[in-house]
């Protein structure tokens, strides 16, 4: 499927990740960025209680709130948003996924808003550097605003995905750690790695920092991670996550 948007198929397969800017009709984007400013501030957001790690989500009308760490995270389902449901249930979208994972567009997209809590005090694991699982999967973000270093841009190894003698030589240690030891803190597949051996088997991390309008998706199979940002700063996207079947890739 890769001829339904093969300039984009071509960066992706090539880096991992690919920035397709002014995405949306630039007559649509003040109805698109209310449209996400309603769907965060319809609800009152849920305190933090200090969980350590990933916390659960508390759930509230189309969305829920969850905390990774100090950090928070806000999700808005987009159906009741016509901007919005018409941008990512539109032609061009449903191209991508096909031409990028081949897959169609039928996951859920919501309104997110990431909130940086004290790091320091209450470490967020998604801000160490790690892949998500063994195989690709796939992440996608829509900014309605410019990315800037004070956000906490979304950070990533280019071509880290490859699946080079390096790398698989590294899985495969990982592998064998985390299935030896109860409570290892890789046993769930989301391997963490250090920047001493991320520096021997991949690029060093990019930080993608993009103006509004912009959409960014990512295979998530290469190593990246959340940014460091101010206490309280946010970044607000629209999201989604397509997650193949890891041995039956063709039925999703």
């Amino acid at each position: 499927m890769s001829w339904l948007a093969f300039k984009h198929y071509r960066a992706f397969a090539k880096n991992g990740i690919v920035i397709i800017e002014n995405f949306a009709d630039a007559n649509a984007l003040p109805a698109i960025y209310q449209e996400v400013q309603t769907a965060l501030n319809t609800q009152a957001i849920t305190p933090d209680s200090g969980v350590v790690g990933f916390g659960q989500k508390h759930l509230h009308a189309h969305g829920f709130d969850r905390y990774d760490g100090s950090s928070l995270n806000r999700l808005v389902e987009i159906d009741q948003y016509p901007q919005l449901k018409a941008l990512f249930s539109s032609s061009k979208m449903h191209k991508l996924t096909l031409a990028l994972f081949g897959m169609l567009n039928r996951k859920q997209y919501y309104v997110y808003e990431l909130k940086h809590g004290d790091h320091a005090k209450n470490h967020d694991k998604q801000k160490d550097t790690h892949k998500d699982t063994f195989h690709s999967t796939y992440k996608l973000w829509y900014f309605v605003e410019d990315v800037t270093l004070e956000a906490g841009p979304f950070e990533y190894a280019y071509q880290s995905n490859r699946s080079t003698w390096k790398r698989i030589k590294w899985e495969y240690q990982m592998s064998c750690a985390a299935s030896r030891a109860q409570g290892h803190p890789n046993r769930g597949g989301a391997f963490r790695i250090s920047q001493q051996d991320l520096a021997q088997i991949a690029q060093p991390l990019t930080k993608v920092l993009v103006k509004a309008n912009s959409l960014v998706i990512a295979d998530t199979r290469g190593f990246h991670r959340r940014g460091e940002a101010p206490s309280g700063s946010s970044r607000i996207s629209v999201y989604a996550n397509f997650r193949p079947l890891a041995f039956l890739p063709f039925l999703h």
